[in-house]
């Protein structure tokens, strides 16, 4: 155990710099409208510059691993990721700091579906779900933790600090995983053109069970995000919350996150990934109706947000397995490709429910994020039919 753990601890912090670096700027982005005098529609944009690279090189990322050489891919991705963080520490004014954000999600594209996949090579078949429960802890602790440490060091030190901090991190994971893996020997066939990785990629996507499970990650990623944001809008504009709460609420989920991921794992080691991963929705569904029905309280959002957050952990480590398991001999551009869908979800949902939302209030959101987690759900018994 501890043998493998070795291997893991590199991994895991690498996939925690994900989400570091995507939700720990949005406690910044005041800060960066004050320093350099623009207003905060524009310091968003920094989130958009990090997200769009990295969902569009994982697409590709996976499959450039399977071509030419795992380690120096991750170990790419570590070092992008690095310098991209010096850049935005070092950056004077917005354009330099945007495109130094690029970097770093061009980074962090690498590092996501490339460590998912190893995980399901370095860990025994039968301890998959435990090692991915602890993969969700690290994503969880990445969202969940970002926006207060980049509050506390900005605080302290300044803004510039949270990105050198991450750096720090990423070159240390780096270093880890650089003295815990071996170079891979040299290919008995060339490794490939880089034109050879549109094959692969099509390849992994007519493997069986690959479309759907993706697809389903995109609905459950699109329920999350819809309801995680609206909700929070509501209770900010309609219900006056201060921010402080309203993070709270938020918050809440991924501490039960922290806690459900690894015990997720271990029951879909035991039990089957499929069965789980449809508890985990149906407790997600059963909140939401819950949301319809209760009134408003702070206890019993506190409540419902623990009870959603269980509910998505569960799903999550469960179908996070199910796609690792799925195509082992195209295991690193299958985790591309549904990784790449899955956030696709992420970045599609604000657009489309405020539409609804403008329309419908949060009642529409809540009936949609409703029917999309049914869906994720019919996709995934299809899926892995097909895979069977």
């Amino acid at each position: 155990m501890l043998t493998i753990l070795k291997y893991l601890t590199p991994l895991y912090i690498g996939a925690a710099l994900g989400p570091l670096g995507g939700f720990g700027v949005v406690t910044l982005l005041p800060v960066l409208a004050r320093d350099w005098s623009v207003d905060f529609g524009t310091a968003s944009l920094a989130i958009s510059f990090y997200m769009v690279p990295f969902i569009i090189v994982q697409i590709f990322s996976g499959s450039i691993a399977q071509l030419f050489d795992t380690r120096k891919a991750l170990l790419f991705g570590f070092g992008t990721y690095a310098l991209g963080c010096v850049a935005c520490g070092l950056s004077h004014n917005p354009a330099v700091f945007f495109f130094s954000r690029a970097g770093q999600g061009l980074g962090a594209g690498f590092l996501t579906p490339i460590i998912m996949a190893l995980i399901g090579e370095l860990v025994p078949e039968q301890h998959v779900g435990s090692a991915m429960g602890g993969l969700g802890v690290a994503y969880t602790v990445g969202v969940t933790l970002g926006p207060l440490l980049s509050g506390i060091i900005e605080v302290s030190h300044g803004w510039p600090f949270f990105f050198y901090s991450l750096a720090a991190l990423s070159l240390i994971a780096g270093m880890l995983y650089l003295i815990s893996s071996t170079p891979a020997g040299k290919r008995k066939e060339p490794g490939g053109a880089v034109l050879d990785i549109l094959p692969v990629l099509r390849q992994a996507l007519m493997r069986p069970g690959v479309p759907y499970l993706s697809l389903a990650a995109f609905s459950l990623f699109f329920a999350y995000i819809g309801i995680m944001t609206f909700t929070a809008d509501h209770l900010k504009s309609s219900l006056q919350l201060p921010s402080d709460q309203v993070g709270a609420v938020l918050s809440i989920t991924g501490l039960s996150g922290i806690i459900v991921s690894p015990l997720a794992g271990y029951l879909g080691d035991r039990f089957g990934r499929q069965i789980v991963f449809l508890a985990g929705t149906a407790i997600v569904v059963v909140t939401i109706i819950l949301m319809l029905v209760l009134s408003y309280s702070l206890l019993t959002y506190f409540s419902l947000f623990l009870l959603l957050g269980t509910g998505a952990a569960t799903a999550w480590t469960s179908l996070n397995t199910m796609a690792v398991q799925v195509s082992t001999s195209m295991r690193k551009p299958v985790t591309s490709v549904y990784n790449a869908t899955k956030f696709a979800g992420y970045g599609v949902a604000p657009a489309v429910l405020s539409i609804v939302y403008g329309a419908f209030h949060l009642t529409g959101i809540r009936y949609s994020c409703m029917a999309a987690v049914v869906v994720s759900s019919l996709l995934v018994v299809k899926g892995v039919s097909d895979a069977n």
